[in-house]
């Protein structure tokens, strides 16, 4: 359970949030996205309350307005690692167009050669990568990451936090890596399932 959370992202800001396993640091990135609901208080997105909104316009908001890659990958196994940063674009550009942008993030992520494998011919690393792609293909208001750095070696680690925190976009993001959550522009401790600035 999760007590006293109060904690702002403003436009463009990047936020670190860390704390032990199981203190529920990915719970709290499950709230913003509205994939769970407050017993009490209220999250806002834009000003919106996510728990005035029905599951339909949570999704739609979050389809618009949020980026998410958290630890339980959200790629779907029987598309392609580009097919699958496509289908984030499925509504708003022609066909040629999605597969270039596609593979632009792809590459951006050091990714873009493993395009035509599916999730399950990838390493937990490569996977994490497709994902922060997918999440990050509609530009979002906020990307919300779990785990920013897990799995990847020294150099591809930092080449992933140098994409995620050089994004026009507001950023929340989990590590276990001190080194890493010092360099967000606000860094949040949970503790005692309560966040507190650094």
């Amino acid at each position: 359970m999760l007590r006293r959370v109060e904690l702002t992202v403003l436009p463009g800001e990047k936020v670190s949030l860390v704390g032990p396993s199981g203190s529920g640091k990915s719970t709290l990135l499950s709230l913003v996205a509205g994939l769970l609901r407050p017993d009490a208080g209220a999250v806002e997105i834009d000003a919106v309350a996510m728990s005035d909104l029905d599951d339909r316009a949570s999704a739609r908001l979050r389809a618009d307005r949020i980026g998410i890659a958290l630890q339980s990958d959200n790629l779907i196994p029987f598309l392609t690692a580009r097919e699958n940063v496509e289908l984030a674009f499925a509504f708003t550009s022609g066909r040629r167009r999605r597969r270039d942008r596609a593979m632009t993030l792809l590459e951006r992520f050091g990714v873009a050669h493993r395009a035509r494998h599916h999730p399950r011919q990838l390493s937990g690393g490569e996977t994490q990568r497709v994902a922060l792609a997918v999440a990050m293909a509609n530009e979002p208001a906020l990307l919300l990451v779990d785990e920013v750095a897990a799995q990847l070696d020294g150099g591809t680690a930092a080449r992933v936090v140098d994409e995620v925190l050089t994004a026009d976009f507001a950023v929340l993001y989990v590590t276990h890596e001190i080194a890493i959550a010092d360099l967000a522009d606000s860094r949040y401790s949970l503790t005692g399932q309560e966040v507190r600035p650094r």
